[in-house]
């Protein structure tokens, strides 16, 4: 349902609100993974191990992304969003509070829950909201808003853990979910329902286990060993679950997610993109912290600063990809990103032991750049192929995609990076020589990553 006056001013007030929940997700995502070496250190765990910080909250989020965005387009939009917020201050709580990794896992598993209520429904939001033209200039604004919460997120991080300790990365979150539920109860409309769709509930618990065992596997598998029972038995888990999931929505009269969306080039292609897009990011952004600190022999505010440059340009590379989304098609300007994201990628690849400190920056500047440039048209293009009535799943599908592909960066540039490194110790180089390698081997799987969204990219219509 459109907004009965969609003014200006009313529609960027609307606007305001999802990019208050989108800026606290990536501040907190940006400060939590400044403060991973800190934490690694006091809960005395290691690497493979502190990583289930960052992915466990993204794999929580993700398996629970399609649920929300199901439920959006049956429910109140508006609810499900300020609950999200709510559930993840909730989270950002527990997690000030902790004093073990499990106890940080718990937090972190609520916030994902949190973040996947918000984020599955904040595109669809502004996508009711906007309209035309101005609709990718909303996402290229949203793309903007998610550079400032990952350009604040490092410096305020380094600042808080160097000055309170990591469990200031946490209090900080509450004050803005607070401004974020004020503002939202008064400004975001209440949408007209699609009364006539059901919940496949069956369908749903389906997807849920099938994601979380491979996701979960996937994820520990560093840790735990590729071959040990308890990850060959998540993965047989989800194979299982996968099975059910594909016969329940070829049977169901009201199927949970409607694989025919995938039918929609479109849909199909704009998500194929974003997986590989954000695997090749992500690949560096947990290994990065480590090689600075462990490496360069950096503190947290000098890390927090290396890490600004990324969403500098990922705020211009946003907004203008945004602006030239009405004038250009959407082929080109994502192709562009993942050619900006190959050439990041091969320079950290190649970075050495001792790069300069402008090396390193350029690096994060063009890695930024790609980004922002692949990511808002990419978004625009998949939001706007939704048939009627399936907003909220399309919107939810495609922040699905997002996150699989971050998760996926994660669990395989450490997998890559622990093996190699084994490897190398094996063959008898120092601790030093043996991580440069592993690092090496690791941003060449990203670099990999962007030459295949590249190449799909280009190929689409």
């Amino acid at each position: 349902m459109k907004l009965k006056a969609p003014h200006l001013s009313k529609k960027w007030m609307i606007f305001s609100v999802t990019a208050n929940g989108t800026f606290m997700s990536t501040l907190s995502a940006g400060i939590v993974n400044i403060a991973l070496p800190t934490m690694s250190g006091e809960f005395g765990v290691s690497l493979e191990n502190i990583q289930l910080v960052v992915s466990l909250y993204l794999l929580v989020l993700t398996c629970f992304l399609p649920v929300f965005g199901k439920l959006s387009d049956l429910y109140s939009r508006k609810w499900m969003y300020l609950g999200g917020f709510i559930v993840f201050g909730v989270g950002a709580l527990l997690g000030a509070v902790s004093g073990s990794l499990g106890m940080m896992l718990l937090a972190r598993a609520v916030q994902g829950i949190g973040s996947s209520a918000m984020m599955a429904t904040s595109q669809a939001l502004i996508a009711q909201v906007f309209h035309g033209a101005s609709r990718g200039k909303a996402f290229g604004a949203i793309g903007a808003v998610v550079a400032s919460g990952t350009l604040a997120g490092p410096a305020v991080g380094g600042v808080l853990i160097q000055a309170w300790g990591w469990p200031s990365v946490f209090w900080v979150c509450i004050p803005v979910c607070i401004l974020g539920v004020w503002r939202g109860i008064y400004l975001i409309p209440r949408f007209k329902a699609v009364k006539k769709m059901k919940m496949d509930y069956l369908g749903a618990a389906f997807y849920t286990i099938t994601s979380f065992a491979f996701l979960y596997a996937l994820n520990t598998a560093s840790a735990n060993g590729w071959t040990s029972p308890k990850i060959l038995g998540g993965f047989a888990l989800s194979a299982v679950f996968f099975v059910l999931f594909m016969r329940r929505e070829k049977t169901s009269k009201n199927p949970f997610m409607g694989l025919s969306i995938f039918s929609i080039p479109a849909i199909s292609y704009g998500c194929a993109v974003a997986v590989l897009g954000f695997t090749s990011l992500f690949t560096n952004s947990v290994l990065l912290p480590f090689y600075l600190t462990d490496i360069m022999g950096m503190d947290p505010i000098k890390i927090g600063m290396l890490i600004l440059p990324f969403p500098i340009t990922l705020a211009i590379a946003s907004a203008v990809s945004g602006a030239l989304c009405a004038k250009w098609p959407a082929r080109i300007i994502t192709t562009a990103g993942f050619v900006f994201l190959l050439i990041s990628t091969l320079m950290f690849a190649f970075i050495g032991d001792a790069p300069s400190i402008s090396y390193i920056i350029l690096a994060q500047l063009i890695m930024g750049a790609g980004s922002g440039t692949f990511q808002v048209p990419n978004n625009n293009t998949v939001i706007s192929a939704a048939p009627k009535g399936k907003l909220g799943v399309v919107a939810s599908v495609n922040a699905l995609s997002r996150n699989v592909g971050m998760i996926m960066g994660i669990a395989l540039s450490v997998a890559v990076f622990a093996l190699l490194q084994e490897h190398f110790l094996s063959l008898g180089l120092s601790a030093r020589d043996a991580f440069i390698g592993g690092y090496k081997w690791a941003l060449l799987f990203g670099a990999f990553c962007a030459v295949a969204g590249g190449i799909l990219s280009a190929k689409r219509d």
